[in-house]
């Protein structure tokens, strides 16, 4: 079937059809009329008819050749509008919107997926004003105005469809014209609500990131560097620009092995998450310590394109285990050592023990002869010596852990100190009879060199080392002495050739219960608390203590204190008598406190040449009976461990009635707090136990001379 193409041709068809219509009127006119009416009605009719004929056909013309025309520049005009166009189908199978408008912005033309989003029936026909709210409806319009005049305008918008969710689209406007028709506007619409929502998520992340209190580094699968949060740059050192490209090796500190770093790797390259920790360095050098998790990114073929790595300083928790470490180590050891010091402690109490109650026995024994029970008495005495030092050394121990270790400083001759103690050792070592050169060496020829300090303490450090160089050394020698030093200190020294010290042994020797042979076959005895409190000694006196020893070629033990010069006019000293001598209290009566028998008879028996009259109370009560009963008491040996009444408050009450009564304290409470208490008391003297016999009878000497005075 013929199909015109252009308008004008359907135009000429339509006037044919008009002419064909007005014939067809003219011809039934005449056939009708023209039988019974005359000839010039009958024409005048037809001229009439044919008149109107040609009225209508015009009208008819008219009104089809506009319709028409109009139809036709929009097919021609819009060819999407034509279904089953090829280029329309193309545009309904976009994933993205597609629309016309006219010059008044109204929609004329919607591909499918604007269709299924916000419906033709809501949109098709229709202004802005229609679709929109006010504002947003004024937006389109002023772009839709700026798209006529020529410009192109891009513009994400956010639309609600058909069923009320709100949507965000870019949209591109832009002008259609062909020739002279009236210009349209075309838009394409694409979705980009889910991209909005991922940025929106990911600047979250970022921001999180960001501000993030752990390090998080972003590489490359080669290990270089791309990103780097703000925290990485505080904890390192280094800035942003400094690290990016960088490979992550600039903060390795060397620390780990390599093997440890390719395990990683091998883990890391295989897609698998890595933990651990791992030591850094910062860029000034210092190290810290990380708990690092590394995990991979893959992109859509699954390789792996950046590593992801979160970064958490543990240094102070590492601190903190460390010392947690090393103080359950030292738990651990501390409950060794003092069970290795218990047993040694049962040891050392247990051998002279031994002797003191074996040979006591042996003593009884009415046919032993002379010479051994004086044998027997030496070594009854000096393991009884070894016990009081025991004793001394657990008492000294106590009062260092528990801060009552006093000092009373004085002035102290150091070259008559030493000497003394030359005098003392020199004779155990004729005794002994060991091969050892055994001297004092002083570098200063002044032999009175004085200082303030406490000259107990300061005699009992040089007493252990030696004690300790005599213990070690067989042969060779064992010298000791001082030199006064230009920093204003006194250095003290004990030099042997005995069996040394290994180094790894040096930094150990001066701990409690520490020495240098801890095992059960060693071959020298000691409770290992001489060097420990040496050295507390040591630093209350002001100074510090050292060693340097080589292992089989002897030991040196130095200590300092501070010297502290004694003017001169108070340096006379009178001269010390080396004997002692017995005192005539004959006439006296001396009243002795004490609960123990076995204490009572040796005091009877120490003070028996002297001639006194010896009173014995057995508890509290019986001592304040004697006293009120004996008028003419001379002195009081007062025990403070009574049954039924203190000591302390005996003597309290011996003060009150008689207040020039000498009051002697003997007892085994060694502390100096309870020995301060009592000479606050009152008391005029202080012995503790076991009680020596020349300090017995010189301090009731001194106590009767006062009296006399």
């Amino acid at each position: 079937m013929f199909q015109l193409k252009k308008p004008q041709l359907r135009s000429v068809l339509l006037l044919t059809a008009a002419i064909f219509i007005s014939a067809a009127l003219l011809s039934t006119a005449f056939i009708y009329f023209g039988p019974l009416y005359s000839l010039p009605f009958t024409f005048a009719v037809i001229v009439m008819l044919v008149i109107i004929a040609f009225i209508i056909s015009l009208f008819i013309f008219r009104v089809f050749t506009k319709t028409h025309l109009k139809l036709s520049r929009k097919e021609e005009e819009h060819p999407l509008m034509k279904p089953g166009n090829q280029f329309s189908d193309f545009m309904d199978d976009l994933p993205l919107g597609v629309f016309i408008k006219d010059r008044q912005s109204r929609a004329i033309y919607l591909n499918t997926y604007m269709d299924r989003i916000f419906g033709k029936s809501n949109c098709l026909n229709k202004t802005p004003y229609n679709i929109f709210d006010k504002k947003t409806a004024g937006r389109v319009l002023e772009e839709d105005r700026r798209v006529l005049s020529g410009e192109s305008v891009m513009v994400e918008e956010v639309l609600t469809d058909k069923n009320g969710k709100d949507r965000v689209y870019m949209t591109h406007k832009f002008c259609m014209r062909e020739g002279n028709a009236e210009p349209l506007i075309g838009g394409i619409s694409i979705e980009i609500t889910r991209r909005r929502e991922a940025e929106y998520k990911l600047r979250i992340l970022s921001k999180a990131i960001r501000n993030s209190p752990v390090c998080v580094v972003i590489t490359d699968p080669d290990g270089f560097i791309e990103y780097v949060n703000p925290a990485f740059v505080n904890s390192t050192g280094y800035s942003f620009a400094e690290v990016m490209g960088e490979n992550t090796n600039i903060i390795n500190s060397g620390k780990h092995p390599e093997s440890f770093f390719r395990e990683m790797w091998t883990r890391i390259k295989n897609g698998s998450d890595w933990q651990g920790e791992i030591l850094n360095k910062k860029k000034d050098g210092t190290l810290f310590w990380e708990f690092v998790s590394i995990s991979s990114v893959r992109n859509r073929e699954g390789e792996i394109t950046h590593f992801v790595a979160i970064k958490d300083d543990i240094s102070k928790r590492k601190q903190v285990e460390d010392a947690l470490i090393k103080a359950k180590e030292k738990a651990e050891e501390s409950d060794e050592l003092k069970s290795a010091f218990l047993a040694n402690m049962s040891h050392e109490i247990r051998t002279p023990m031994n002797a003191i109650v074996g040979l006591s026995g042996l003593l009884g024994d009415s046919e032993l002869p002379l010479s051994e029970r004086q044998a027997f008495s030496v070594i009854i005495k000096e393991n009884s010596n070894l016990l009081l030092q025991l004793i001394d050394d657990i008492v000294d121990i106590s009062k260092i852990e528990a801060g009552q270790m006093t000092l009373r400083p004085a002035k102290c001759n150091i070259s008559s100190l030493l000497e003394d103690i030359y005098e003392s050792f020199n004779i155990q070592v004729k005794e002994k009879g060991k091969s050892i050169n055994f001297c004092v060496k002083k570098e200063r020829t002044d032999e009175n060199l004085y200082t303030y300090t406490d000259p107990q303490r300061l005699r009992q450090i040089i007493i252990n080392l030696i004690s300790n160089a005599l213990k070690f050394t067989e042969e060779g020698s064992v010298e000791f002495g001082c030199s006064l030093k230009s920093d204003g200190k006194i250095l003290f020294f004990v030099k042997d050739t005995g069996i040394g010290i290994p180094k790894n042994k040096l930094a150990l020797i001066f701990d409690r219960f520490r020495q240098v042979d801890d095992s059960g076959t060693r071959h020298h005895r000691g409770a290992g608390l001489g060097l420990s409190i040496s050295k507390s000694l040591a630093e209350l006196l002001g100074g510090s203590i050292w060693a340097e020893s080589e292992k089989g070629k002897g030991s040196t033990f130095f200590f300092t204190i501070p010297y502290q010069p004694v003017p001169l006019s108070e340096t006379s000293t009178g001269h010390k008598s080396d004997f002692v001598t017995y005192p005539r209290f004959k006439g006296k009566s001396i009243m002795v406190v004490e609960d123990l028998e076995v204490n009572y008879k040796l005091i009877e028996a120490m003070l028996k040449k002297t001639g006194a009259n010896i009173l014995w109370a057995k508890t509290g009560k019986e001592a304040l009976e004697i006293f009120s009963n004996t008028p003419y008491l001379s002195l009081v040996l007062l025990d403070l461990n009574m049954p039924d009444i203190s000591g302390y408050d005996i003597l309290i009450k011996l003060k009150e009635e008689r207040e020039d009564l000498p009051v002697i304290i003997q007892t085994a409470y060694a502390m100096n707090g309870e020995k301060q208490r009592c000479i606050l008391a009152g008391c005029n003297s202080y012995i503790t136990k076991p009680i020596q016999m020349e300090q017995l009878l010189a301090a009731m000497q001194q106590c009767m001379m006062l009296q006399e005075n």
